[in-house]
């Protein structure tokens, strides 16, 4: 990993285990005392239980709403999209089967196009680009990899943008060559045009196998985030070339912890160039936009036998970092969202999104984006494995509070000490508007 100047600085928030969901706070002792910022739950909702019901995507709109991508299992595999206000409004939701005679089966990623087209990447009758209107309606669909017959292997997921003029560009890690035993592993990217020609279709060549695509961002080019194998790389496409921006070795500055599933799991590219990721435990790092670590956050929220799974990361207002995950607990995957300053990596408050109505154990935090006033949040809502599971989506702002109470930290501290998270206060839920899912909020979970 390249280091300019001063070595970056290393944050390490180690959170000790006491029993099976042991969660201390030391990175949250500010709100303990009730003088730094904590997390409201605004309103949370719930819909149709399947065996596994994903949240696989959320964009935020240019209208200041926002779009779910989970997918439907009435009458086979489909697209589900579900578009809310940020009050918890349902504007409409559509459920795709098939375009054109084509099955689109389940989402990868959602994105915006500047006219307000949405576009999905998908995994169905190979691997598709689903377009539709403002309002969620199909239009076309197209498979994102046109003209190569040489592809032999592919690595999920997928990620897509819109353009400006209406369009899309996708991109994937793949392998060409003569068959799965012998292939050159690239960085692909295909662009389409708003009515569905292709306009372009490259691949950048890299070392390393195993390549997790985490972010596409479109300006002055096409730049390509990717964590292959070991490493975190940035690629840049334009008419004229590929060029690398960044490629930085992860296993420089790992803080000797143990990952699953590749050390980085989404990434965000900031305007100076550089990038936030989350980590596939909790927390992040800020890479410059020459590979240096600007800060590296790392919360261990379990132990190391039921740890963590960060899973999305977004960029907020005033300065903050959300990235959510799942607590690998047994049977159940709570979620929880972590909420740091994007300066220098310190960490604000952390949120675990508490057990819900009708008996289900856990909410699992899938995706994250930024809201006027906090985030919206959507993932799983379940009991424990083998049982049927609901798409949740759910609203949190960040509050802040100024007015400590002893006794109140008193009993989040003994609460700590007990195995549990710290409480700082309730406050009772309320129903939902228009289909009976429940909403409310809190800010501790005891």
């Amino acid at each position: 990993m390249s280091r300019d100047g001063q070595r970056p600085s290393r944050r390490e928030f180690l959170q000790h285990s006491a029993g099976a969901a042991g969660l201390t706070s030391l990175m949250s002792v500010h709100s303990l005392l009730g003088m730094g910022p904590y997390v409201s739950e605004q309103w949370n909702r719930t819909f149709e239980r399947s065996p596994s019901q994903d949240s696989n995507g959320m964009v935020r709109t240019q209208d200041g709403n926002f779009v779910v991508a989970s997918f439907t299992e009435v009458g086979g595999l489909g697209v589900w999209l579900v578009k809310f206000r940020p009050d918890g409004t349902k504007l409409w939701e559509r459920k795709i089967g098939a375009v054109d005679g084509v099955a689109t089966e389940v989402p990868w990623d959602i994105a915006e196009a500047g006219d307000g087209s949405l576009y999905v990447a998908t995994d169905g009758d190979g691997w598709n680009v689903v377009k539709t209107t403002p309002e969620g309606e199909p239009v076309w669909i197209r498979e994102w990899l046109p003209q190569w017959d040489d592809v032999v292997d592919w690595d999920s997921p997928l990620q897509i943008g819109g353009t400006d003029k209406g369009g899309c560009v996708v991109a994937g890690g793949i392998g060409r060559g003569s068959d799965r035993n012998d292939y050159d592993s690239m960085v692909a990217v295909t662009n389409y045009a708003s009515g569905g020609d292709l306009k372009s279709q490259k691949a950048a060549d890299i070392e390393h196998s195993d390549v997790q695509v985490l972010d596409i961002t479109i300006a002055d080019g096409v730049y390509v985030a990717s964590t292959p194998e070991d490493h975190f790389r940035v690629d840049r496409f334009t008419d004229g070339e590929i060029e690398n921006q960044l490629n930085a070795n992860l296993l420089d500055d790992n803080q000797g912890l143990r990952y699953t599933g590749g050390i980085y799991t989404d990434a965000a590219r900031l305007s100076d160039g550089g990038y936030v990721v989350s980590v596939a435990g909790a927390g992040g790092t800020r890479f410059s936009p020459n590979g240096r670590v600007v800060w590296n956050t790392i919360i261990d929220l379990g132990n190391r036998q039921n740890n963590t799974r960060g899973k999305s990361v977004t960029i907020g207002r005033n300065g903050r970092i959300a990235t959510v995950g799942k607590l690998r607990d047994s049977a159940t995957r709570p979620g929880w969202i972590v909420v740091m300053d994007l300066a220098d990596g310190s960490v604000e408050t952390v949120h675990r999104f508490q057990d819900t109505d009708g008996g289900d154990a856990y909410r699992k935090a899938q995706h994250v984006v930024p809201t006027e006033d906090g985030f919206a949040v959507s993932g799983l809502q379940g009991r424990d494995w083998g049982t049927n599971t609901s798409l949740w989506v759910g609203s949190v702002d960040i509050e802040q509070d100024n007015t400590p109470d002893l006794l109140q930290t008193v009993l989040g501290v003994g609460a700590v000490g007990a195995g549990g998270w710290a409480v700082k206060r309730w406050r009772a839920d309320e129903k939902g508007e228009d289909d009976g899912s429940s909403s409310g909020w809190h800010d501790r979970i005891s």
